[in-house]
């Protein structure tokens, strides 16, 4: 594209695109004096960043049919959901990509719900957690939540309740 096609494309004034192209405040390419742009690249340029981290939930717990439910029920309403079943893999996917919402149960068969969140806030400590458990006397429920997760969700839930949940923070 040109500057004129540029302009056009943006409704600016062709002065406009040749000082922030000249400043470096759009994506460019000066090819034999001349300001060359990429319709694919203008067009990621107006889009506001955002890696899609909110929309990514981390759900860990070592029961794949609640694991399954969170998936079924989060994928029908727009987010990317991955399942963990060990804290293990849960780390190995926290260093792999950033999540918004982090879905953690207390007892896992590796480690414990808080030791794999910790491992996880020191890869990326940006992510809302809530903790889902059965057992809401447990030593480590207090545990986890000495760790800054925001709210509990009790073991039995159904697919309202976890919209419901997600909704409130991611």
């Amino acid at each position: 594209m040109t500057i004129q096609d540029v302009a056009a494309y943006l409704r600016m004034s062709q002065q406009t695109i040749y000082r922030m192209a000249q400043q470096g405040r759009i994506p460019a390419l000066k090819v034999q004096n001349r300001w060359r742009f990429r319709r694919s690249d203008i067009e990621s340029w107006l889009t506001p960043e955002d890696d899609g981290a909110s929309r990514r939930i981390l759900v860990v717990d070592d029961d794949p049919a609640v694991a399954g439910l969170f998936a079924r029920v989060l994928q029908s309403d727009g987010y990317q959901v991955t399942v963990a079943l060990t804290g293990q893999v849960a780390i190995q996917k926290a260093e792999r990509q950033s999540f918004g919402l982090i879905y953690i149960d207390l007892l896992l068969p590796d480690i414990s719900g808080p030791e794999t969140l910790k491992a996880i806030r020191e890869i990326d400590d940006t992510a809302k957690v809530v903790v889902i458990t059965g057992n809401v006397e447990s030593n480590l429920l207090q545990e986890i939540l000495e760790l800054g997760s925001f709210m509990v969700l009790v073991k039995p839930f159904g697919a309202d309740e976890i919209i419901e949940t997600t909704k409130m923070f991611a």
